[in-house]
């Protein structure tokens, strides 16, 4: 697998501290050179640092630079938060020959929470639509730390609590491989490992 400049040791630094993070929302590290280029490539034309994006349950949210501001009312206040966006990965995961957009983001509401996941994005029509979702976690839990394409799949980062870790700061992590079969994103289990967070 090819990193972008940054080495391994520099990576697990700041993967560390983007875990351990409690002030703004922070996308997890995408490596922005992986996947074909040329004609497969319209989908890159794509400013998916500055578009909409629809979240399932919120609605509509405007990202600018990365980043979008979250308001919206309860019976009681009004609550805000951030949506924050990695920029994306490419890989053909469906398989049709056409490379999709990998994006990566955290969702935070105000709390301490810091809820990441994965989207994948396809065009039809020359329109962007939603391919599948690759659900993530809190922080520690389950949040992402590297996200990539390589041919067909979607590999993952992701932090893994151990008993007495915090949710901020987790002491283990696993590379995940996600492929496309019978038409949805799932998880290669047999090719799960722990490496070192």
């Amino acid at each position: 697998m090819k990193l972008t400049a940054l080495s391994s040791i520099a990576l697990g630094a700041l993967a560390a501290l983007a875990a351990c993070a409690h002030g703004a929302a922070q996308a997890p590290i995408a490596n922005k050179t992986q996947g074909s280029h040329g004609p497969t490539s319209e989908i890159r034309g794509i400013d998916w640092q500055n578009r909409t994006y629809v979240l399932d349950e919120l609605g509509p949210v405007a990202v600018k630079n990365g980043e979008g501001d979250l308001r919206h009312a309860t019976d009681d206040d009004v609550v805000g938060g951030t949506y924050t966006v990695a920029h994306p990965v490419f890989a053909d995961i469906n398989g049709d020959g056409v490379e999709d957009a990998i994006v990566a983001s955290v969702l935070s509401t105000g709390g301490t929470g810091r809820f990441s996941d994965i989207r994948i994005y396809t065009l039809k029509d020359g329109k962007v639509v939603e391919l599948a979702a690759i659900p993530g976690g809190d922080r520690g839990d389950g949040g992402f730390r590297l996200v990539t394409g390589e041919g067909s799949a979607v590999f993952v980062e992701r932090y893994v609590l151990a008993e007495g870790d915090g949710a901020c700061c987790a002491s283990q992590a696993r590379r995940e491989r996600w492929v496309w079969r019978d038409g949805e994103i799932t998880e290669d289990e047999a090719a799960r490992r722990a490496i070192k967070p």
